[in-house]
């Protein structure tokens, strides 16, 4: 960042691991910004279902193995080597919601298909999944409550779905000690939100609006709201105009967007 005047101020909720390449090309963009991660991912035991399941990979191996998020592929990997799974020698069609995911399986050796669409909905009209058939099976690697338009769709087509709930979502409780400070009207060392409201916040599930609602309140739709994906959009759409849907959360489309925001401002 140089001496000159910021161009807006953009609150960068990723997770903490995920936050830094994109608040890197916001600043070196022009932008100011603050991250206050509204989602942190939590591991869940791989539960003896689960573990049967991913044994059963080798002799009845289903059509698509889907994996939704860079977590997912690490914990569903993770098991496969505790249960002796060569994933590479699977015969299985991978489908990774976005790049960083699929990095994370090329890693083994895991060749991944990923929708030009980095969202749900991409994921629904990749060939991977739109040339199923009824009764064919595939396996989801997810969090709690993830992806659920995904798997709606696909039951809604006959197709049999396994789930692998690897993680869960949640609040971090160091996010709801940072906006308590960001919000006192006592300390000095921090900037107080009624004296540099942020531009722009980023919204990458349907989570991460729920939390942001619950720590903002009133002011929750006073920014302009980047969101991925068009469930999300038509559900804020709603209530803001102030709103522009994401394809992906590379950080690059983010740069692209936000050029077209900084016209509205």
């Amino acid at each position: 960042m140089t001496d000159q005047q910021p161009i807006g101020y953009f609150l960068n909720t990723r997770p903490t691991d995920r936050a830094q390449p994109l608040t890197l090309a916001l600043e070196q963009a022009g932008w100011h910004v603050d991250e206050l991660p509204l989602l942190e991912l939590i591991p869940l035991p791989v539960t003896e279902q689960d573990q049967n399941a991913l044994r059963q990979l080798v002799v009845q191996p289903p059509r698509v193995i889907v994996v939704v998020s860079p977590t997912a592929a690490r914990l569903g990997l993770q098991a496969l080597e505790f249960l002796k799974v060569n994933v590479a020698a699977l015969p299985i069609r991978w489908l990774a919601v976005g790049h960083g995911t699929s990095q994370v399986l090329k890693a083994v050796g895991i060749s991944a298909d990923v929708p030009e669409l980095e969202t749900s909905e991409g994921l629904i009209a990749s060939s991977a999944l739109s040339d199923l058939v009824v009764d064919e099976l595939v396996m989801v690697w997810r969090g709690i409550g993830g992806r659920e338009l995904v798997q709606e769709s696909l039951l809604a087509r006959g197709v049999r779905l396994q789930v692998l709930n690897l993680y869960q979502r949640q609040l971090p409780a160091s996010t709801k000690a940072l906006w308590a400070n960001y919000c006192s009207t006592t300390s000095k060392s921090v900037k107080k939100y009624d004296k540099h409201q942020p531009d722009v916040v980023l919204l990458s599930s349907g989570e991460s609006w729920r939390y942001w609602r619950e720590l903002a309140g009133e002011q929750a739709l006073t920014p302009w709201l980047l969101v991925l994906g068009q469930r999300l959009m038509d559900e804020v759409v709603q209530l803001t105009p102030r709103i522009r849907r994401l394809n992906s959360l590379q950080p690059q489309h983010i740069l692209d967007v936000v050029v077209d925001i900084e016209d509205l401002r």
